[in-house]
C-alpha cells in the first residue's frame, strides 16, 4: 500500500490530518485542471474546492485501481462541465497555457510570446464544448477512452467532436493572426 492508498483508507476513517495531507497533495493539479476549463481563477478556485469536498464527502466510493488523482481531477472536471453549462458563459481570463522558459532570446521569447497570446485568444473564443475537450485531450493528456467517460460520449462521437475542435481552434489561430498583422500594417 502507498502512501496516498493509506492517506485514502485514514479519510475513510475519518481524519481531518489524512484530508489535509491529500489537499497538500493535490490541489495544484486539481486547481490547474480547473482553470484549463473555466479560465478563470476565482471559478476555478471553487471548482477546486467543490471538487474536493465531494471527493472527501464522496471518499467511501473510492475504489481504486484508478489512481486518486485520475478520480479526484475526473470529479473536477465533471464539476467544470457542469459549471459551463449552467452558466452557459464564456471566460474572461486567458490563463490556459504555461509560461514561457526565460531562456530564449529576446526576439525569440517575443515570437514565442505572441503565439502563446494567439492560442490562449483562440482556446477562449471557441465554443466550450471543443474548449473542453481540447483541454482534457491536449492539457490533460487523456486519451479518446478516458474522455468518453468522462463527457458520456460514444468513441465516436469524442473523435469527431475533437477533430471539429481542433478544425475550429486552427481556424481562429488562423483568424487572429491575419487580424494582427493587418494591424501591424497599418501601425
Amino acid at each position: 500500500m502507498d502512501q496516498v492508498d493509506h492517506l485514502v483508507e485514514e479519510c475513510k476513517s475519518g481524519s481531518q490530518r489524512a484530508q489535509i495531507e491529500i489537499y497538500r497533495l493535490y490541489h495544484k493539479q486539481v486547481f490547474n485542471t480547473c482553470l484549463r476549463l473555466v479560465c478563470n481563477k476565482v471559478d476555478a478556485e471553487d471548482m477546486m474546492q467543490n471538487a474536493f469536498i465531494d471527493a472527501l464527502t464522496n471518499i467511501s466510493r473510492y475504489k481504486g485501481p484508478d489512481t486518486f488523482a485520475g478520480w479526484i481531477k475526473r470529479i473536477a472536471v465533471n464539476n467544470c462541465i457542469d459549471f459551463l453549462k449552467k452558466r452557459k458563459i464564456e471566460p474572461e481570463s486567458r490563463e490556459m497555457l504555461p509560461d514561457i522558459a526565460d531562456e530564449q532570446s529576446e526576439a525569440e521569447e517575443n515570437e514565442l510570446k505572441l503565439k502563446v497570446e494567439t492560442v490562449k485568444a483562440a482556446m477562449n473564443e471557441i465554443h466550450s464544448d471543443y474548449r473542453v475537450i481540447l483541454s482534457l485531450h491536449l492539457f490533460e493528456g487523456m486519451d479518446n477512452e478516458e474522455i468518453c467517460l468522462i463527457l458520456k460520449l460514444k468513441e465516436g462521437n469524442v473523435r469527431t467532436r475533437l477533430s471539429r475542435a481542433k478544425k475550429a481552434l486552427l481556424e481562429c489561430i488562423k483568424n487572429i493572426e491575419v487580424h494582427h498583422e493587418k494591424r501591424m500594417m497599418t501601425s
